[in-house]
């Protein structure tokens, strides 16, 4: 084993303390199978990669603390039921960010998917064996950039892949079969999926305000989520809804949370993920039909939201 995987393993050693395993199995190594669990070391920074990943089961009630993991922990429930609890995130990457404490309290069972991001404790508890879960530990600098959207309400991203889109859950369902590749295409490969599945995460916990919206915000949003095709200027707008362009920008701003043009282009490259999906239309076409003449402004764009190029997106998607 190299030297990489071995400090892999000893840093997933010192952040797990074993309560109980029916008197063994008292580190993290010895609690996972070597068969579907996977150490493959840490990638270069700027990358999105999985240092250790795998299925783990519990066969026996467990109970462990996880202290300040140096890695964010991506984690889908197959089986059996657990508790997560007294769960504290110090900060979300941030220099200014206060040293503030969540507590909560979860019921885990099959289906649940959580993100967390790193320097993360917590403690878990089996409620009902077998207890299987799928468990991917992160790291990467872009990782910082995903954590305030997916953990902003409460330190910790929660939901049921019943309410996920079905692409993400097929993304979920790719991941351990590249773990056991050390390759630089599989390292690659894994990069790019985890961007599509935190970017999606990411977009799917922005809460909901439609209701609450002043109507003239709301009547800029549903121009933008119904004619995105087409060119929008904040003076055409100011026309034709009899609001200053100042105060338009501002209150969407307010209200949406991004400026008008960032929450454009967001909704034009969520529909040009779909149209690479769905569709055999070229790069170019695809940028024109969201309403992105520029192919080269497009393909940038896209790389922006997502982390790869449309084309990479496309030939992930058909994997």
């Amino acid at each position: 084993m190299n030297r990489g995987k071995q400090d892999v393993i000893s840093l997933l050693n010192q952040s797990y303390s074993f309560l109980s395993i029916s008197g063994k199995n008292s580190d993290f190594f010895s609690s996972v199978s070597k068969d579907a669990f996977f150490f493959r070391g840490e990638a270069a920074s700027h990358m999105l990669s999985i240092p250790a990943g795998g299925e783990i089961t519990y066969t026996v009630p467990v109970r462990f603390t996880q202290t300040r993991l140096p890695y964010a922990v991506l984690c889908y429930m197959k089986s059996g039921e657990g508790t997560l609890s007294s769960i504290n995130n110090a900060s979300f990457c941030s220099d200014e960010a206060s040293a503030a404490s969540q507590d909560a309290s979860l019921v885990l069972s099959s289906g649940d998917l959580l993100f967390f991001p790193a320097h993360t404790s917590c403690s878990f508890a089996t409620a009902r064996t077998p207890f299987t879960c799928e468990v991917f530990y992160l790291t990467g600098e872009l990782l910082c950039d995903y954590a305030p959207f997916l953990c902003a309400e409460t330190g910790f991203f929660c939901d049921n892949r019943a309410n996920l889109d079905g692409i993400l859950c097929q993304l979920l369902d790719r991941l351990p079969a590249l773990l056991p590749k050390e390759d630089a295409l599989s390292s690659l490969h894994i990069s790019a999926i985890l961007h599509l599945i935190l970017s999606t995460l990411a977009q799917s916990a922005q809460p909901r305000q439609d209701a609450s919206l002043p109507a003239h915000v709301a009547q800029m949003k549903e121009i933008f989520d119904t004619d995105y095709q087409n060119p929008h200027s904040l003076p055409e707008l100011e026309t034709q809804l009899g609001i200053s362009r100042y105060r338009l920008c501002r209150d969407f701003s307010k209200h949406i949370g991004i400026s008008p043009l960032q929450y454009l282009n967001q909704t034009r490259i969520s529909a040009a993920r779909s149209l690479l999906r769905s569709t055999n239309l070229t790069i170019r076409e695809v940028g024109i039909a969201v309403g992105i003449e520029n192919t080269t402004h497009f393909i940038n764009l896209f790389k922006k939201s997502a982390g790869i190029t449309p084309l990479q997106f496309r030939q992930t998607s058909m994997l």
